[in-house]
């Protein structure tokens, strides 16, 4: 977009002015269309990078709550481990 808007020395007959309005506007309007698009792929990029992210957390979030299932079932081995050493700890049997 080269194009210029006329913005000094406007033709001071009806009909020159009117053709220099039109053109202005339709520059102006190239302009507009491209903020668009720019517009429109932002908006596509920001709503996928939101679908990865909210797929993410749903995983996080599940992954959590199986973590949460076994340690109230007491089938959580590596919380098992943890809880069993710090209770020896405490009790002195182990240091």
């Amino acid at each position: 977009m080269t194009d210029k808007l006329v913005s000094k020395n406007m033709p001071t007959d009806n009909r020159g002015l009117r053709d220099t309005l039109i053109s202005n506007f339709e520059i102006l309007q190239q302009y507009l269309n491209s903020f668009d698009e720019f517009a429109g792929k932002v908006n596509s990029d920001e709503e996928s990078q939101n679908t990865g992210l909210d797929h993410k957390l749903t995983d996080m979030q599940q992954q959590m709550n199986d973590k949460i299932n076994r340690i109230t079932l007491g089938t959580d081995e590596d919380t098992i481990r943890l809880v069993v050493t710090a209770i020896l700890q405490e009790q002195g049997v182990i240091k």
